[in-house]
């Protein structure tokens, strides 16, 4: 089996899975709404870390990577 591309699978599998009378418009999946991940204006967010750590830079979102500022408080003397 050569390469094929990814448009023409879609169309094969479409047509090897069509329903008896056809597709419909109400049988077409509804795309997802995108989540709204932006950051919100007076919290901190980690945007660097190290590996494992929940920050931007490692792909979490921004929810993810807010600053617990209770824990970042307690943790500010500490020498690691």
């Amino acid at each position: 089996m050569g390469k094929q591309k990814l448009k023409d699978l879609v169309k094969q599998l479409n047509a090897d899975n069509a329903p008896p009378d056809g597709w419909h418009p109400e049988d077409q999946v509804p795309a997802a709404a995108p989540a709204e991940d932006k950051p919100e204006a007076g919290k901190v967010y980690a945007l660097t870390g190290g590996p494992g750590s929940r920050c931007i830079a490692n792909g979490n979102t921004w929810k993810e990577s807010e600053v617990n500022h209770e824990l970042a408080a307690s943790d500010s003397g500490k020498v690691r």
